[in-house]
């Protein structure tokens, strides 16, 4: 008696041609109809089930996260808050973390929320190089890295911004390769990273990209990037090279000019001063006469008066309250601004003179009352507007 050994499919087989030849004796309607909702089904039991384990992968990961940090918070901050250096036994030691211990993946993700709420929760308080040594023992470098070379560009994105907010780093050549991706996204992460921790000159992209268009969000991220290597002490970019650059970028000149008045580089002052009297274009100019004001660069007056009669409206109520922001008690400029707000016919640009006269301090405040005394009385509402602060419409000038 011979057998036969069916295969795995022949099973799948034999139901499958009972299900046609019934089929077959129904009309081409009725058989459309049925695959098609046969499909339907199949779909719908696809996504219910794709569903349900991405619900329960994320209950898992979430108790991963809340698991790691009711056993690691108050570990991980005794760790940055020591006083001494740590090794990296030490601080796997006081972790309990077991000999040879390899992190996975999703162990080294569950690890980051834990992390962020005590970077933040800390701040400035935490040790940095106990902070670094508690990520190598964690494998959080070997892991970014690997998230950067993924072909994810989500996972690079989200990688590059896990490590801006950790103060973690990667390898120069890893972050590079991404400098000049077409992917704008991911490009910016790059380059931010690279100019956030770079040793040699993490801002050249910036002066090379000839097609780079530096947008409002890029100038608060590099701004916060240069607060972080002024802090840590890292080496300085020369705003005064980005002034000068070529081909030029107007945005990035601007962005340079007010980085120079935010850090209170008076020693640029002279080079600044140099670049408003061969300025013609007003927002640069604008930001010129703001950093030269801000930085009280008293020589600068003397091009203020002269720029002055010249200017646009704009740029004389900017020139106005630079030469107020200065303060040098020079009667010459109290005259100046005093004699403009009797000739000038935009009443912006009036309230703004009559509040610089107002607080440029006592003298100032004797030429507002002079002013005052002397005007005729259609002048007389501002000079209130300037004395009531409930009324005083020129801040909101």
């Amino acid at each position: 008696m011979e057998y036969y050994t069916l295969s795995r499919y022949a099973y799948w087989k034999y139901y499958i041609l009972i299900m046609y030849y019934r089929l077959a004796e129904y009309p081409p309607v009725v058989r459309v109809w049925f695959v098609f909702g046969a499909i339907c089904l199949l779909l719908l039991v696809l996504i219910v089930l794709g569903n349900a384990m991405r619900t329960l992968a994320h209950y898992r990961f979430d108790r991963m996260v809340r698991h790691n940090h009711r056993r690691y918070f108050e570990r991980m901050k005794e760790i940055v808050l020591s006083e001494r250096t740590l090794e990296l036994a030490e601080v796997s030691a006081i972790l309990e973390l077991p000999k040879n211990y390899k992190m996975r993946e999703r162990h080294c993700r569950s690890y980051i929320p834990t992390l962020l709420e005590l970077r933040q929760g800390l701040g400035d308080r935490l040790s940095r190089s106990n902070w670094q040594r508690l990520l190598q023992v964690l494998k959080m470098p070997a892991y970014f890295e690997d998230q950067v070379l993924s072909r994810s560009a989500r996972k690079r994105v989200k990688a590059f911004k896990d490590v801006a907010d950790l103060d973690a780093n990667l390898k120069e050549a890893v972050a590079s390769r991404y400098l000049f991706t077409k992917d704008r996204k991911l490009q910016m992460h790059a380059r931010l990273h690279a100019a956030r921790f770079g040793t040699s000159y993490p801002f050249k992209v910036l002066e090379e990209d000839p097609n780079l268009v530096f947008t409002q969000e890029m100038v608060v991220k590099y701004h916060n990037v240069l607060v972080y290597r002024s802090e840590n002490g890292l080496a300085m970019p020369n705003f005064i090279r980005w002034c000068n650059r070529v081909p030029l970028n107007e945005e990035l000149r601007i962005f340079a000019v007010n980085e120079i008045r935010l850090f209170g580089r008076k020693e640029d002052c002279a080079e600044l001063l140099s670049m408003l009297q061969a300025s013609r274009e007003e927002d640069f100019s604008c930001a010129l006469i703001r950093a030269l004001g801000e930085l009280k660069y008293v020589p600068a007056e003397k091009e203020f008066c002269r720029r002055y009669l010249s200017a646009s409206f704009t740029e004389r109520q900017v020139l106005a309250e630079a030469m107020g922001t200065i303060g040098s008690g020079n009667p010459e400029i109290l005259k100046f601004l005093a004699d403009d707000f009797l000739q000038t016919t935009d009443y912006v640009t009036r309230m703004i003179l009559l509040r610089v006269l107002y607080n440029y301090g006592t003298r100032g405040r004797e030429e507002f009352y002079r002013l005052k005394e002397s005007t005729a009385e259609e002048y007389q509402p501002y000079f209130s507007h300037i004395e009531c602060d409930l009324i005083d419409s020129s801040r909101y000038a």
